[in-house]
């Protein structure tokens, strides 16, 4: 097949089995790939994995951007072999990106309040108020729409179109009910009729102070949530998470509540008898 047609095929491929967002990234790293090989006088079919593993070099230094990339072109090279494309699959000799536990870093008060008074339009504050009081990712907030108001719980479908219950805070029950019927983000400028998540991340960046995201919003979220509700388990539910694992990035313990936890801890010692016995520091 002719390299132009196989971008085409390969997402045509992705998208009987796969939500746009993920054919997007899919798409995206091969094309990248394909790209990087034909400057190099190459189709994708001539590389082995020396050749992947040095085409993630220019991928970025982040461990988590090199593993989506290497998980986008493991599943393009097993569609290859599965459609007759090559026969070898090099990026399964690739070795296992480990990605490491980060911290989580919730927005703080004061960033979250002047948002808000930055907010110029009803969905600035809705997509704020969705990010900070129902924990939801920006493909998430994308896609809402009226149907998916249900009672006093929002139907959100995440990551691997699996859907779950968020209730309400009552924050949001006014802003709510004040969206006309259909997408609670419309556009005309996009075949989804609504949002894309790329344009709500870059909005909320845009209202918060600089250095702070809409997935700080999430981190907010659930950290607030932990704190109050240490609760691994219902908190894994409504973030959406398929392990409890990933759902322990998010749950950071206030700063004062783990200072008030460590001064009550019991004094056995009379620091300044003992100090007065002690030998000069020299």
């Amino acid at each position: 097949m002719n390299q132009e047609l196989l971008v085409p095929a390969y997402r045509d491929w992705l998208l009987s089995h796969r939500r746009p967002q993920t054919v997007r990234n899919r798409v995206h790293y091969a094309t990248r790939l394909i790209t990087w090989a034909q400057d190099r006088g190459a189709s994708p079919w001539d590389l082995n994995v020396q050749d992947l593993a040095a085409w993630l070099l220019t991928i970025g230094k982040s461990p988590s951007t090199r593993k989506n990339a290497a998980d986008a072109i493991s599943t393009f090279y097993r569609w290859a072999v599965t459609t007759g494309h090559t026969a070898a699959n090099p990026a399964r000799d690739l070795p296992r990106i480990t990605v490491p536990r980060g911290l989580p870093r919730p927005a703080p008060d004061g960033v979250l309040r002047k948002a808000s008074e930055r907010c110029t339009r009803h969905i600035d504050l809705l997509m704020l108020l969705l990010g900070s009081y129902g924990g939801l990712r920006v493909s998430e907030i994308a896609a809402l729409h009226t149907n998916d108001i249900i009672g006093s719980g929002l139907r959100i479908t995440g990551k691997g179109g699996h859907v779950r219950l968020v209730p309400i805070h009552p924050i949001l029950v006014e802003p709510l009910n004040q969206v006309s019927t259909g997408w609670l983000f419309p556009s005309s400028k996009n075949p989804t009729g609504h949002y894309l998540p790329g344009s709500i991340a870059q909005r909320i960046t845009d209202l918060l102070d600089p250095g702070w995201s809409a997935h700080t919003l999430r981190h907010r979220f659930a950290t607030e949530y932990y704190d109050k509700n240490p609760d691994l388990l219902a908190l894994r539910d409504l973030l959406g998470h398929a392990d409890v694992s990933t759902t322990m990035i998010y749950t950071k313990v206030s700063t004062d509540r783990l200072a008030a936890s460590v001064s009550d801890l019991p004094v056995i010692i009379d620091v300044r008898r003992v100090r007065a016995g002690l030998k000069p520091v020299a």
